[in-house]
């Protein structure tokens, strides 16, 4: 079925442009001044956007649907802008074979609304596995986290390097320096607010991993994302080696609520905001986002990581860490666009373009003719607030829950395929 999309702005080669799109079979099959069709939405007012890629999600299957699975968490993704996401492999069990991968991609295919991509995650023994996945992108825990995965055996991740060189796969790091950690575990041990929580996976932590991780890095060039980044320190290691001799081939992400969030607000939120790595001080909020802002930082990704309420209700140690966010992305981020306090182009190249482009989806992250019929249909001067008892995702409640929002996803197509709001 063909549909046009008639009399709004559309994004393309870095700016709006007046222009009606044609889709077809999935497809973007025309872009024009004005193209009639049987079946048209009318988008006057409005702005369209390629779709949002998350390359950073926690959807929960296998083996913990009552935290998320692919029907809430693709709703969400749907009602957030969200129309391509990669899910992680700390599931149960995690995901370290190519029989594993295929059978949990198997699963997904028929609940999935959104498009997809699964990870395969990196051991010490599994290096023969993910050659044979041949998959898209490979998760190593330098630091440990949700699922008991940690891999961070110099050698081995040295392998790792050369097999991502060899092949092409991106390395994913979750970043975090595991003798920090306990160290400093030890130390406030007897502390039981949540704001211990940044004291514990602190700075150092995660520039120890950083540095340990490019120090590496530096003998081999792959392919390497740094998922999650979180503090000063860390923006200026990646800085660092961007401008080194395999600079191109480094890349970094940070969450919205890393960008967007503090210590202050543990106050506000409690247990809710524990996630790793820890949200930081005031100072490495305003470092992230100036970072996201100049194009230091890469992309925005989720990290969506949602568990039961009754979970996250406990105190801050036996409290699993995890935030979600894959429904709140776009809109935070369009909010902050309509403070001024990030431009349009920077935004979808933040969100769309530059993710496409490091994990190599070809055909998507832009509206041009022959890609990929994702896109959003976005008002910019629609007003909302984001509210717990209106979200999709099983775990109920969103960090920015409460704050009144400017720009307002109404549509989201996926492959043609319309999910509509208003």
């Amino acid at each position: 079925m063909n549909i046009s999309l008639r009399n709004g702005k559309a994004f393309i080669n870095g700016k709006l442009v007046s222009a009606d799109i044609l889709l077809s079979e999935g497809k973007i099959k025309k872009i024009a001044k004005k193209i009639p069709c049987e079946k048209e939405i009318n988008c006057k007012g409005k702005i369209i956007l390629p779709g949002a890629i998350d390359a950073h999600v926690h959807f929960r299957t296998p083996g913990q649907e009552y935290k998320e699975n692919w029907i809430s968490g693709s709703l969400a993704a749907l009602h957030g802008g969200v129309t391509t996401v990669m899910d992680m492999p700390n599931n149960n069990p995690p995901i370290f074979t190519k029989k594993l991968l295929e059978e949990k991609r198997k699963i997904i295919e028929k609940d999935s609304l959104v498009n997809f991509d699964l990870y395969i995650a990196a051991n010490q023994d599994n290096l023969v596995e993910i050659e044979k996945a041949k998959p898209r992108a490979v998760k190593l825990y330098y630091g440990s986290t949700t699922g008991k995965i940690l891999f961070n055996k110099a050698e081995g991740i040295e392998k790792l390097f050369r097999l991502s060189k060899k092949l092409g796969f991106v390395v994913v790091v979750h970043a975090e320096d595991e003798e920090t950690i306990k160290r400093n575990s030890e130390k406030y041990g007897n502390e039981k607010n949540v704001t211990v929580h940044a004291k514990i996976r602190d700075e150092e932590a995660e520039a120890r991993a950083i540095e340990e991780l490019f120090s590496i890095h530096s003998k081999i060039g792959n392919k390497l994302h740094i998922a999650h980044i979180s503090s000063k320190k860390g923006i200026d290691i990646v800085a660092k080696a961007k401008k080194g001799r395999f600079g191109k081939s480094v890349t970094c992400e940070a969450t919205p609520h890393h960008l967007l969030l503090d210590s202050n607000d543990y106050k506000k939120l409690g247990t809710n905001l524990k996630c790793n790595p820890s949200v930081k001080g005031p100072e490495h909020r305003e470092a992230l986002w100036k970072a996201l802002v100049s194009g230091k930082i890469d992309i925005v990704a989720t990290d969506h990581a949602p568990h039961s309420q009754e979970e996250k209700a406990k105190d801050y140690w036996s409290c699993p860490s995890g935030v979600p966010g894959v429904e709140t992305m776009v809109p935070v981020l369009l909010n902050q666009m309509s403070r001024k306090n990030i431009s349009l182009k920077r935004l979808v190249s933040a969100v769309s373009e530059k993710p496409a482009e490091i994990f190599g989806w070809k055909t998507k992250g832009k509206i041009k003719t022959g890609f990929d019929a994702d896109l959003i249909i976005v008002d910019l001067n629609k007003t909302h607030t984001i509210r717990d008892k209106g979200l999709f995702t099983k775990a109920g409640y969103s960090v920015f829950s409460g704050e009144k929002l400017k720009g307002f996803v109404d549509i989201t197509i996926v492959g043609g395929q319309v999910y509509g709001k208003s």
